[in-house]
């Protein structure tokens, strides 16, 4: 096995155990991707050898095992989506949108309030700004359907999980100058560690293949190893 076919068996389903846990078909749960009800698979291994993704696209991973794969907590959305279709299979893509949107959103609303204010989203005094809020739950409904969060979010069916990985993200990305500022006073140097311990718990760890290009790896293992604290005197609040 390679360094890839590791990381895939310990993270994720194939096509024949996802299936076999849903005791469905396989074609039955196509069915359900194809009607935007279910994500696609976080990863395809090509039988050319390449590992494609929607974020990273074709990368070559000589001698992996073909297939497609997902992450176990798909298990829970296909359940959800089946209850949906089961009630009306016509209007089951704009329900399943609007939970989706509706879960986000909430999650969204805490996190303005008690890690990092989404001016685009929510106005001072935390009411949300209808079009900035829509723009943000539209965006990660796509991003949910095409599998980019399977494979960098570590609880990729949550909406609060996916929302808690986002914000710190763009938070970290923010107060680090997208990993670039490195040199802080301690106490910013602190906060700026923790941070980065909270994106990393809230993030996958990436496959070995598109790690270098990760955020992981530039917002986590770089940052971390370069972050030095300053000899300035912090200014007294």
């Amino acid at each position: 096995m390679t360094e890839l076919d590791h990381y895939l068996a310990q993270h994720y389903l194939d096509e024949r155990q996802l299936a076999a846990a849903a005791a469905m078909t396989m074609e039955e749960i196509d069915a359900l991707i194809q009607a935007r009800q279910v994500p696609a698979p976080a990863y395809v291994v090509d039988a050319s050898g390449n590992l494609c993704s929607f974020v990273f696209g074709a990368m070559a991973a000589p001698g992996s095992r073909a297939g497609r794969y997902f992450p176990p907590s798909q298990l829970a959305w296909i359940a959800v989506a089946r209850d949906a279709v089961a009630g009306d299979a016509e209007t089951a893509p704009a329900r399943l949108q609007a939970q989706f949107a509706s879960r986000y959103g909430a999650a969204l609303a805490t996190l303005n309030l008690t890690t990092w204010r989404l001016r685009d989203s929510f106005d001072d005094r935390g009411a949300p700004i209808a079009e900035g809020l829509r723009a943000r739950t539209d965006s990660a409904w796509t991003y949910f359907l095409n599998g980019t969060f399977s494979l960098c979010v570590a609880n990729p069916m949550s909406e609060a999980h996916i929302a808690w990985k986002e914000v710190l993200q763009e938070k970290l990305a923010q107060q680090s100058g997208n990993g670039s500022k490195t040199l802080l006073p301690q106490a910013q140097a602190q906060q700026m560690h923790a941070l980065i311990d909270a994106y990393a718990a809230a993030a996958m760890p990436f496959s070995p293949i598109e790690y270098a290009l990760s955020s992981r790896k530039r917002l986590v293992e770089d940052l971390r190893a370069n972050l030095r604290v300053s000899d300035a005197q912090e200014t007294p609040a």
